[in-house]
């Protein structure tokens, strides 16, 4: 089989040249128009949609249900059929065999026994097929477009899914539009954003790939040497051979086919071992609903050793990384000879970290929040937000002088975060909102950013982006580093202990620098197998662990002491519209 090693194009290093079909003409009416990159992309070069005889595209018509079938087809090379006769009103349809192969994959169900062919197709309609034909499994997460009362049951899941991996970009000004004709150029946009590379030929390839690799050639394919920086997926019509070898996948392999993918010494991009972060729900985004778990127990047992102190054994080979080094950043802390026993693995202690003091019968309920009894420390309660929290409120704002007045200390505002899939940093909306009405409302006002930094210069740019924007905002609470991965899809995982460490002790020391308190929030994944708690011990910890009337143990079961604990992601504050995450800050007396 012939080797085809192709040459890097546009931002990402994306495959071209031999995949590609010849370019055709451009078309007339596409110059200047919001989706012109992804209609020449998608129809020009892979030809999975197709212009008119007059030379256009026409971005902003209509899809009826038979053609978005025949787009999806083309896209995943269906082979199973539906029988003749399933849906009354296909029979010499031009896109029955396209909407009966999608009926066989449980893609397409139609209404009444009919497939309603020749109907116009709407947004929540085409989102909900492309969800079913790429096998997601959908999100129970809220949505907070303004008109997300018009989403229909059926696609709630599919559409909160889509939203939470960063796919669905057209929803200007916050209006999602569920039941508006899907366009040509929406569709074209939302299977971009899903896919970066198609291969629909058989051959072998090598070339990296910045995104996520979907192969439709049915004779299969060789990949070989590269490294796919999002997913890959198999699509159900493959039916040939597909071979791995020397691939590092960052996200899934997902295989829609029935073929079994060969898999020579192929190095995921994943934990040392295999092991679902947790919590195993929604992104855990303080100010996000239902983030989080309840009552996760690492079931840590000490193990006292008869050794004094020692150093870590590094392995003998340290990984290089492109530009700033773990080593350039941190020392590595020393650990002190004893074990925790977290998730079957033996997990280091940290000479100069302190031991909870927090147990079991410490922590009463008070209606929905909970409240310290031990004599430890002194304590204040406090909330963390953002532009969730606002859209979820009346006028999209928060009434901060209630929330004081409903015995909120402190809060800690979202300023912007990273994408766990794009990788773009954006503020929130609402922060400087929020500050600045907190502020004024007595509130004690820190920041946190949702970070996703794979390199130190990636964590000192969002550091940079923080103190750029708490420019003119005199907060006197601390600013928090949220590093966080739970399952593939976040563009973190698989980063090594030592760099993750590396980017929280970059950002934090940058904070420093500029005269603000830093703080770390990590769970205890994140805590225990990414972070070198000897090197973190100078800042603050803000760790998340939430509880229920059900729960057995009321207590944080971190083994080191938390400065702050995100005990619950379901309060209710006055003047907050829906839920908030609630937080106690502990204060050694």
């Amino acid at each position: 089989m012939r080797q085809i090693r192709l040459p890097k194009r546009l931002l990402s290093g994306l495959l071209a040249g031999a995949l590609l079909l010849t370019p055709a003409m451009a078309f007339t009416d596409t110059s200047g128009h919001w989706a012109e990159s992804a209609v020449n992309k998608w129809s020009q070069e892979y030809g999975i949609l197709q212009g008119y005889g007059d030379g256009s595209f026409r971005p902003d018509a209509s899809i009826t249900r038979g053609a978005f079938a025949g787009i999806l087809d083309r896209f995943l090379q269906f082979q199973t059929i539906a029988p003749e006769g399933t849906f009354s009103d296909t029979s010499g349809n031009h896109w029955e065999s396209a909407i009966l192969k999608l009926n066989a994959a449980g893609v397409y169900f139609g209404s009444g026994g009919k497939a309603l062919p020749g109907n116009t197709i709407t947004r929540q309609q085409a989102m909900t097929m492309v969800a079913r034909a790429f096998q997601l499994g959908g999100a129970d997460t809220p949505l907070y477009y303004n008109d997300e009362a018009q989403v229909a049951d059926y696609a709630r899941p599919y559409i909160a899914e889509m939203t939470s991996r960063n796919w669905i970009t057209d929803a200007v000004d916050n209006d999602l539009h569920p039941t508006a004709p899907m366009t040509r150029g929406e569709l074209v946009n939302l299977l971009n954003n899903m896919i970066q590379v198609l291969l629909q030929s058989s051959g072998t390839y090598s070339s990296n790939v910045e995104g996520t690799l979907l192969i439709n050639a049915v004779e299969g394919a060789n990949l070989t040497d590269m490294t796919i920086s999002g997913d890959l997926l198999i699509a159900p019509g493959v039916a040939g051979a597909v071979t791995l070898t020397n691939v590092s996948i960052g996200g899934e392999l997902r295989c829609f086919s029935s073929i079994i993918p060969q898999i020579i010494d192929t190095v995921p991009d994943t934990p040392d071992e295999p092991f679902t972060p947790e919590p195993p729900v929604s992104p855990e985004l303080p100010g996000t609903p239902n983030s989080g778990g309840d009552d996760l127990d690492p079931g840590f047992i000490v193990v006292t050793p008869d050794t004094s102190p020692t150093v870590p054994e590094g392995p003998e080979e340290q990984p290089v990384y492109p530009g700033i080094q773990p080593s350039e950043v941190y020392t590595p802390g020393i650990t002190t000879g004893e074990t925790i026993e977290y998730d079957n693995r033996k997990i280091p202690v940290y000479a100069g970290t302190e031991r909870s003091q927090l147990f079991q019968g410490d922590f009463v309920w008070s209606g929905d929040r909970l409240v310290y009894t031990g004599s430890a420390f002194r304590t204040r309660f406090g909330i963390d937000v953002s532009a969730y929290q606002n859209r979820a409120s009346e006028n999209e704002t928060i009434n901060w002088q209630a929330v004081r007045d409903d015995g909120v200390d402190f809060a800690m505002v979202r300023i912007g975060l990273r994408g766990y899939s794009s990788g773009k940093i954006t503020e929130d909306a609402f922060y400087r909102q929020n500050i600045q009405d907190a502020m004024a409302a007595g509130i004690e006002t820190g920041v946190y950013f949702f970070a996703q930094a794979i390199t130190v210069e990636e964590a000192i740019e969002e550091a940079e982006f923080v103190i750029q924007r708490l420019q003119g905002l005199d907060i006197n609470g601390p600013v928090a580093y949220d590093w966080e991965m739970h399952d593939s899809s976040y563009r973190v995982y698989g980063t090594t202990p030592e760099m993750a460490t590396a980017c929280a002790v970059a950002f934090c020391q940058r904070i420093q620098e500029a005269g603000y308190t830093p703080m770390i929030y990590a769970g205890s994944y994140v805590s225990y197998l990414k972070y070198d708690q000897g090197a973190i011990a100078p800042y603050l910890c803000w760790y998340p662990e939430y509880k229920s009337e059900s729960s057995e143990k009321l207590y944080p079961a971190l083994y080191y002491q938390p400065d702050y604990w995100q005990f619950s992601s379901k309060c209710s504050i006055a003047g907050i519209g829906g839920n908030v995450d609630a937080n106690i800050q502990f204060i050694p007396y």
